[in-house]
């Protein structure tokens, strides 16, 4: 058996600091609050001192992997990766273009004869809010130039993720946090977050297609019209290397279509 942690620089003297350093002292962790759990995995907010200020982390733990996903990992990485190790790749993949997402700050895995046994995933709290939180709030009292802005540089940021030949399949609003309103009032930054299915090296117009359509599936009542959607679209498109770009909206719309046949969504007035 076999069990490691690795953290990001700084962060192993912090954690000492607060009886955190070994895998066991980790994924036995029983403080914070449960946010999300299934049988396969569960994310929990907890909180750390140092010195005076507090700092939050996020904490994802897998406790039965699924061989395809083990399997799907050593594909993409031509190496056994654990499922934490995967996040903690795939956002410094993203960080490393510039493409904001949560900040890692260590992973641990437990092993046996190379096959994962269970790995967590530590992360600093994004300091924003959900998207989709904003847009429920805020939205009906924003001026049209400032919705207009937001739509177009929605479709920059994601022209940039695929630029950079990346997909994020679970691209849905509520995956999606504004990191950032900087001094001009006028401009939005953006986060995404649940990088568990990123791929890299891809990003086909297929698939492309296909992160756009599930984004557009995911959008609550009353955000992008007709018209507001062409904005997001022609913004994604410019400059972009699709020949056909009439054939790539369609493909979106049709993949938007095949995902909201297949899955269920909350839905939201705003």
């Amino acid at each position: 058996m076999n069990k490691r942690v690795i953290f990001e620089t700084g962060w192993k003297s912090f954690f000492a600091q607060n009886q955190l350093c070994t895998f066991d002292d980790f994924f036995d962790y029983n403080r914070g609050q449960a946010v999300n759990q299934n049988s396969k995995r569960n994310v929990t907010v907890f909180e750390l001192v140092e010195n005076d200020p507090k700092k939050t982390f996020f904490m994802k733990r897998f406790i039965h992997p699924h061989f395809k996903d083990m399997l799907s990992a050593f594909c993409h990485f031509g190496k056994p990766c654990s499922q934490a190790e995967v996040e903690w790749r795939n956002a410094n993949i993203l960080l490393g273009h510039g493409i904001e997402t949560y900040h890692p700050v260590c992973y641990g895995v437990k092993s046996c004869f190379g096959f994962e046994q269970r790995s967590f995933f530590i992360t600093e709290q994004i300091k924003g809010r959900c998207l989709l939180d904003y847009l429920t709030e805020s939205w009906a009292d924003l001026e049209k130039v400032r919705r207009e802005k937001l739509v177009l540089q929605l479709g920059k940021y994601f022209q940039h993720i695929h630029s950079a030949r990346i997909s994020l399949p679970d691209s849905y609003i509520w995956h999606i946090y504004m990191v950032k309103t900087t001094n001009n009032m006028d401009e939005f930054e953006f986060a995404m977050i649940d990088l568990h299915r990123m791929q890299i090296r891809t990003c086909s117009n297929r698939q492309a297609a296909k992160d756009l359509g599930g984004f557009l599936f995911s959008l609550p009542e009353g955000f992008m019209d007709e018209t507001l959607r062409a904005l997001f679209m022609d913004s994604y498109l410019e400059n972009q290397r699709i020949k056909n770009t009439n054939t790539f909206r369609k493909q979106v719309e049709r993949w938007k279509r095949k995902i909201s046949n297949r899955r269920k969504r909350q839905i939201v007035q705003i």
